[in-house]
């Protein structure tokens, strides 16, 4: 009888190091919410992901195109056309929201997106993915988190709703807007920092970019000035305010971004990955390396003048990227365009 107990348990033992030991990849995929059915993208994603479970695919805003998930046919099989690819796949899935699915901005931006959670979490359920019994649309809630999840024993993936800071119109909040913000910050710096004395590697995924080349990091000025710092800001509510509010040089955006560097600045090896600009970017900026991968299923030009130094960046093909994790501590990041070999980053 010892001996029939002995080799289930030698069985376990061997899982546990080969799970250990073996590389762990995470797929980077936003700004897919376009297409009516899967789209170039979506299928070569598809396929990647179905030759590796021991995975986790992100998909990072904007899954529903103009004003996320209505009661419409259109704004359903925007979304569908994303979770179909899915319905085999057995890695980890997570959607994070993107200012689209908060209504395109608009008042009523928190109930259309609590019906985009609702709608994620119901249909991952029925699928194979390995967390189909967690929360997979995150942060829940219609708050901006941050929410942590680990994906291995020493991976941690984090997730923001950036579009929660930029938002003007209702929203949930812990307490008030101020203590929902100063406790966000807090959250944030104590995960970062648990993640640094467990020696963890770190993932954050948002929606807005903290650094690009994209459209959304032009000045658009003198409109912008006028539309914030004056008395035309009125015109903001006939829609000029949503239109403007997207770009890393309006106040609130601007305001965000120098509070999450500030606390990303006190740590190293970081990734954040976004989508947004709907191109594919690598940069670094110190020690932590900053990826957008916002081609899923459009395409939007960079800025001819760089803002920042890239060491990868791509407006041609729709695509993804895909970083795998190393289990000595190491990683290696790969972009995938339709129609082409992926394309490792060296030193990225």
């Amino acid at each position: 009888m010892k001996y029939l107990l002995f080799f289930p348990l030698l069985f376990l033992s061997l899982s546990v190091i080969a799970q250990s030991t073996t590389d762990y990849s995470v797929y980077l995929i936003g700004d897919a919410g376009e297409d009516t059915i899967s789209g170039k993208g979506l299928l070569m994603l598809k396929e990647e992901l179905l030759k590796n479970s021991n995975s986790t695919v992100v998909f990072l805003g904007d899954n529903v195109y103009p004003n996320g998930l209505k009661p419409t046919v259109l704004s359903a099989l925007r979304l569908q056309s994303q979770l179909t690819i899915l319905n085999e796949y057995r890695g980890k899935v997570y959607f994070i929201p993107g200012n689209h699915d908060w209504d395109g901005q608009k008042a009523n931006g928190l109930y259309v997106l609590k019906n985009q959670e609702i709608f994620v979490d119901g249909y991952l359920k029925t699928t194979s993915i390995a967390n189909k019994n967690d929360a997979t649309f995150l942060p829940a809630s219609g708050l901006p988190g941050p929410s942590s999840v680990m994906l291995n024993t020493t991976l941690r993936l984090i997730t923001i709703d950036t579009q929660w800071f930029l938002h003007r119109h209702k929203k949930n909040k812990v307490g008030s807007k101020k203590q929902t913000e100063k406790l966000f910050y807090v959250h944030l710096d104590s995960l970062l920092n648990v993640a640094k004395q467990n020696n963890e590697q770190v993932i954050i995924a948002a929606h807005h970019p903290l650094y690009t080349n994209g459209q959304h990091s032009k000045s658009k000025q003198p409109f912008r000035f006028l539309i914030n710092r004056t008395p035309l800001c009125v015109f903001g509510f006939a829609g000029l305010y949503r239109l403007y509010s997207q770009d890393m040089a309006q106040p609130k955006y601007k305001k965000m971004r120098k509070q999450m560097l500030c606390v990303f600045n006190k740590y190293s090896s970081i990734i954040y990955a976004s989508g947004h600009d709907h191109n594919l970017q690598c940069l670094q900026e110190g020690s932590n390396k900053y990826i957008v991968s916002g081609a899923g299923s459009k395409l939007s030009k960079l800025c001819k003048k760089k803002k920042f130094d890239s060491i990868y960046q791509d407006d041609k093909k729709t695509g993804f990227v895909k970083i795998v994790y190393k289990n000595n501590g190491m990683h290696t990041t790969i972009v995938y365009r339709v129609g082409e070999e992926p394309k490792v980053i060296n030193g990225f």
